[in-house]
């Protein structure tokens, strides 16, 4: 045995030759690593693997204090800007667990104390609000928080965002200005209410002195026209005050077709065609978007009777990427240029016994949608109008 005493030291050489060259030398190259991060700290020579470890720990572990103290002001700033937007946030889980609210958000619904981990669902219910979560943006009226309140949902795999806007000051705003607009219209209307009825008064006077002139019975049936004309123009006009708005969601497919029923009975002469390519619903005045159908439709069949030939009337009802359009096209007299320009100047009218307030009523509805008119006409062709409503 110990003939072979020499390759004890010998072992021991090149266990620490190993040590050495394989790991003290890379923890070396390590310290001097933290040392040129903080040399305030870290001027010390080296002495052995352990003190090695224990520089090279000390040194990982300001660097991490350093991470966290940036990561704690990140924090903080982002804290500072999600409370600061003027929008209501609501961050939840994929579950609907509430994980975060800004301080906008608690200030509308200040009935609820948000907090961590409530339902998303039982937020809604303590609100008062009917609405789907799904990705959209939605428009909806809270009795309890007395608000009209926009909800932009946005809907992603591991999370929801709700962004919260209150948006009852701009429908009051908003109502104001269509009620501004519409009685201005209305003054303009009423001025020129006594230029329109001078005409038919006119001639009322006139027939009235032919009847009492001949006796003949057929200026009775002129008499008959001219007074119905003129209540026709005192009604219409009196409904053009009408301020009280029933908004409801209805079909525009139902209204329509319930009006052209009305002109089959009547006008059996006229070929009344309807296309629909969509069910679309919107949420408007029922009475305003039937006057304002009524009296496009009317003027149409108007145009086609005082022209020889085939009446046809076509009505089309067509869904777009961004919006619906509702087109009414008939081969009647057309507009020149001229009536055109005048198309919606309230008692301006072609026919013998019109009123010329019927595209008021068009108009009104064009305004109170938002909506865009589109009006098309060639003398002795036909015309084209189109309604425009945005989704």
């Amino acid at each position: 045995m110990w003939a072979y005493w020499y390759l004890l030291p010998i072992s021991f050489l090149s266990l620490y030759f190993s040590i050495y060259f394989l790991i003290e030398k890379k923890l070396l190259r390590i310290l001097h690593k933290g040392n040129a991060y903080n040399t305030k700290y870290y001027n010390l020579e080296y002495s052995g693997l352990f003190r090695e470890l224990d520089e090279m720990i000390r040194t990982y572990s300001i660097l991490l204090t350093k991470e966290r103290e940036g990561l704690r002001e990140y924090y903080e700033k982002f804290n500072a800007i999600f409370d600061s937007i003027g929008s209501g946030l609501l961050v939840f889980d994929e579950k609907g667990i509430l994980q975060k609210s800004n301080q906008k958000a608690k200030e509308i619904f200040h009935n609820i104390s948000l907090k961590y981990g409530m339902q998303l669902s039982k937020i809604i219910i303590k609100s008062g609000i009917k609405m789907t979560i799904e990705s959209g943006i939605y428009e909806v009226y809270s009795k309890k928080l007395r608000k009209n309140l926009q909800f932009i949902v946005s809907k992603k795999e591991n999370f929801i965002i709700i962004a919260i806007n209150d948006i009852t000051n701009y429908k009051r705003l908003k109502k104001n200005l269509e009620n501004a607009r519409h009685f201005a219209r209305l003054g303009e209307i009423l001025a020129n209410a006594a230029h329109g009825l001078k005409t038919p008064i006119a001639r009322l006077k006139m027939t009235f002195q032919m009847y009492e002139l001949t006796g003949e019975k057929e200026y009775l049936k002129q008499l008959d026209h001219e007074i119905n004309n003129i209540q026709n123009i005192v009604r219409e006009t009196l409904e053009l005050f009408r301020t009280t708005e029933e908004i409801k969601l209805f079909n525009l497919k139902d209204i329509i077709i319930e009006v052209i029923k009305e002109f089959k009975n009547t006008y059996s002469e006229i070929d009344f065609v309807f296309y629909c390519d969509a069910n679309i619903e919107i949420k408007s005045d029922i009475w305003l978007f039937k006057s304002a159908i009524f009296n496009v439709v009317q003027n149409s069949v108007d145009a086609v009777l005082m022209k020889r030939g085939k009446s046809v009337i076509i009505i089309k009802l067509l869904e777009k990427k961004k919006c619906y359009k509702i087109m009414f096209a008939d081969n009647g007299i057309g507009m020149n240029k001229e009536e055109k320009e005048k198309f919606l100047k309230p008692f301006f009218t072609t026919k013998d016994y019109g009123t010329g307030l019927g595209t008021v009523f068009l108009e009104r509805f064009v305004i109170f949608q938002n909506a865009k008119l589109r009006v098309n006409s060639i003398k002795n062709k036909g015309t084209i109008i189109n309604i425009v409503l945005e989704k």
